[in-house]
């Protein structure tokens, strides 16, 4: 069976070496902050979120499709390191409250996915790579993924990107990385949950224009 991160590693050009921090990859890219109250309807989140792991992830009936070798690929690096196929990674939901489903559509992606990540006190998403490739195969770089906190950092919250550990932000912060590039974890070996809205798809123009009113 071959090995998800190899492969992965293999296309990416991170240097992979633990003591050098490189301003390139070793970081994330901070592109505003987007104040609002949402605590009603995250709470609703938090409650009904799923479970997920690396297998079970996906989106229901996604038309994007990932071929089962990446799950093959990805289920034998996770017991191969001893954590084993069915380990939770995360809790997920798809069905997003007006509020969040609207700031989604704010990015203006084509093909968009939008998601929230919580992340509850005891789960890791190991250290990997992405692979979104499948958004737009002809030409990757397209594609984009955006991350909205929704909560603010507490102790025991933590994203890595290479070798730069993140932590600190605030509730309405909004970030991206490198994603063909940087490998990345989270963790929360904290108290509450942790809680994340996540956007994917193609970049657009309208995308660039709500970017630079993030700036402002």
């Amino acid at each position: 069976m071959n090995s998800d991160w190899e492969l992965t590693k293999k296309r990416s050009q991170y240097h992979f070496d633990n003591v050098k921090m490189d301003p390139r990859w070793d970081t994330v890219q901070h592109l505003g902050n987007i104040k609002a109250d949402w605590n009603t309807e995250l709470q609703s989140v938090i409650d009904n979120a799923k479970p997920v792991t690396w297998r079970t992830r996906g989106k229901e009936n996604d038309p994007l499709t990932r071929p089962d070798q990446d799950y093959d690929r990805e289920e034998y690096d996770l017991e191969r390191i001893g954590m084993g196929k069915d380990y939770i990674v995360t809790n997920l939901s798809y069905e997003l409250p007006t509020i969040f489903q609207t700031l989604a559509d704010q990015f203006a992606l084509d093909s968009s996915m939008a998601r929230v990540h919580v992340q509850v006190p005891g789960q890791v998403w190991n250290l990997h790579l992405d692979k979104l490739e499948k958004w737009m195969p002809a030409d990757p770089t397209q594609v984009v993924r955006y991350f909205v906190q929704l909560t603010d950092w507490q102790p025991g919250h933590f994203w890595s990107y290479g070798n730069y550990m993140w932590s600190g932000w605030r509730a309405g912060d909004v970030s991206t990385f490198d994603w063909i590039n940087v490998p990345h974890s989270t963790a929360n070996a904290g108290h509450t949950p942790r809680a994340t809205l996540q956007v994917t798809g193609v970049m657009t123009a309208q995308t660039q224009i709500f970017l630079d009113s993030l700036k402002r």
